[in-house]
């Protein structure tokens, strides 16, 4: 498979840790737990630390502060650094677009307000350093995860997928300014929305994942209740949503769960 360079990861959607020889730190949804993420990245020291979204409503964390704290968080600190990234979540687009197709539930003006305060001038920038999808080795990492139901006839293997996914992001960043729906943040009908299948930020891991040949992903948006990394009927397609119980990391290519119960 030719993939594209990784020397400009931060601009590629990819990266391959055989290559780098780095490890990576893969966690999600965050929702503002921001003390324990800081000793999960400070515990594993990892070279590259992704996010796949959701890093803002909580039922634990929901004052006021938490909302203007995780915004500072990711203006100050984690993105300031270049060797973190973070893709957008459900919970993260409707406070950074006002798009009436991303809003979803926990979303208030109040809070909306709150967030963009806090973010201030560098709004902008922080918004433009989030991604829609991520490679890492031959894991498609998205929020919620990729259903066959969007990709056209014509793919083919992996490559396929990402070169579509990659021209998709200029419509997605084009139709979300502009208040227009794509499938990308659309909601799928097992989560009350209008689709036929969730989207990357969207889809139910329990009732719409399906596994694409070929192809493995790691998703978070599906809370696991038990609190543990779920892996997909055996397949290599693993969810991570555990309120920051469990996450994963790839290190020069060896995939592990870890949890947090053994920090």
């Amino acid at each position: 498979m030719s993939w594209p360079s990784n020397q400009a990861f931060k601009v590629k959607p990819i990266l391959r840790s055989p290559c780098l020889k780095k490890k990576i730190l893969i966690f999600s949804d965050v929702h503002q737990d921001i003390n324990k993420l800081s000793k999960i990245i400070s515990h594993e020291s990892a070279d590259i630390n992704v996010c796949l979204g959701d890093w803002f409503d909580s039922f634990f964390f929901d004052s006021d502060t938490d909302y203007k704290s995780t915004a500072i968080e990711l203006r100050e600190d984690f993105l300031t650094k270049p060797n973190n990234i973070t893709l957008f979540g459900n919970h993260d687009v409707h406070y950074f677009f006002d798009n009436r197709h991303t809003i979803c539930s926990g979303y208030t003006r109040k809070n909306h307000d709150l967030i963009n305060e806090a973010l201030g001038s560098e709004k902008m920038d922080v918004i433009n350093k989030f991604h829609w999808f991520l490679f890492v080795d031959e894991y498609l990492c998205s929020h919620a995860g990729l259903n066959s139901h969007f990709l056209p006839p014509t793919i083919k293997n992996n490559e396929d997928i990402y070169k579509y996914l990659t021209n998709h992001v200029h419509f997605a960043n084009i139709n979300i300014r502009t208040n227009q729906p794509h499938w990308f943040y659309g909601a799928g009908r097992a989560r009350g929305g209008p689709e036929k299948k969730g989207g990357l930020v969207w889809l139910d891991f329990d009732r719409e994942f399906a596994p694409i040949k070929g192809l493995k992903q790691i998703v978070g948006h599906t809370y696991r209740k038990n609190g543990k990394v779920t892996e997909w009927r055996n397949t290599g397609n693993y969810c991570i949503d555990t309120n920051l119980s469990g996450w994963v990391t790839i290190t020069n290519g060896k995939f592990e769960i870890k949890n947090y119960k053994d920090l």
